[in-house]
């Protein structure tokens, strides 16, 4: 019998490309975002297609009750739907903020809090949270977004522990930089965040140093893919996959330099 998956976020970039792969390998898929037609494709090769706006509370209900009443359980959850938020922590308004952590974190936690109760009583399944190298990597303007990141990392790590005893997975996603349209909000929002400001300099500066990072450096939506696809078939999973050159690169370096030696490095790259 298929495993059921629900992946947020599928109707573009790694979303997109992961229920693409789930349903050409026989997966049972519910495939959630906010734009129904960029979802058709999947529709046409088995895709359940369900609205999701993970900013709305009743969204995210009204999407785990359908999968509830119709397959009853799904047995892997894909929380991918998420976006980035840039600017300096003084300057992006509050409201912002709290939606960038309702998107980027709320939501993922939501909707893994509504499905667990029928995850626990079909004896078993896992939770695939996406993260981002910038849920243990911090750089310049990406305060929100890192903020978001590292709440969801560390939940994510508290779940693990309290949810083995119900053979229950949970496991992080860590891309870096990834060639979608991801990075074309994060710069939008980072020059409206700077533009006429105290930090119109530093805006720019990080705007050249976000540019580079989702460049040639950048990392093809298919190593995130492969990086799920074994979290969802491995019998034991790891607790976090790094996906990517940059994402490893990152972490190993502010391992190796610690705090200091590390924001001296960022810092040479943003004159």
């Amino acid at each position: 019998m298929s495993k059921t998956v629900l992946v947020t976020g599928a109707s573009k970039g790694i979303g997109f490309a992961l229920a693409k792969k789930l349903l050409e390998e026989g997966y049972n898929v519910y495939c959630a975002a906010r734009s129904l037609k960029k979802m058709e494709p999947l529709r046409t090769l088995g895709g359940k297609i369900l609205a999701l706006d993970c900013g709305s509370p009743a969204s995210i209900e009204q999407c785990a009750q359908t999968i509830l009443e119709e397959s009853g359980s799904v047995d892997i959850l894909v929380n991918n739907a998420g976006y980035g938020l840039y600017g300096a922590v003084e300057n992006v308004a509050m409201t912002d903020g709290r939606e960038q952590m309702e998107v980027n974190f709320f939501a993922p936690v939501y909707l893994s809090q509504l499905l667990l109760p029928a995850m626990r009583a079909r004896g078993g399944g896992r939770i695939i949270n996406i993260s981002s190298v910038a849920g243990r990597v911090y750089s310049p303007a990406s305060g929100w977004y890192c903020a978001s990141k590292f709440a969801l990392e560390g939940i994510t790590d508290c779940m693990r522990l309290e949810l083995a005893p119900f053979n229950i997975r949970a496991v992080l996603i860590e891309p870096g930089p990834v060639k979608t349209d991801w990075s074309d909000g994060a710069k939008s929002s980072l020059l409206k965040n700077s533009d006429g400001t105290a930090y119109e300099d530093f805006g720019k500066r990080s705007y050249k140093l976000l540019s580079g990072a989702t460049g040639s450096m950048a990392a093809e939506p298919s190593a995130v893919v492969k990086a799920v696809m074994k979290a969802v078939n491995a019998k034991n999973p790891k607790p976090r996959y790094l996906c990517g050159r940059m994402s490893r690169l990152s972490v190993i370096s502010k391992k190796i330099m610690g705090d200091r030696l590390f924001d001296k490095a960022i810092g040479s790259q943003m004159k």
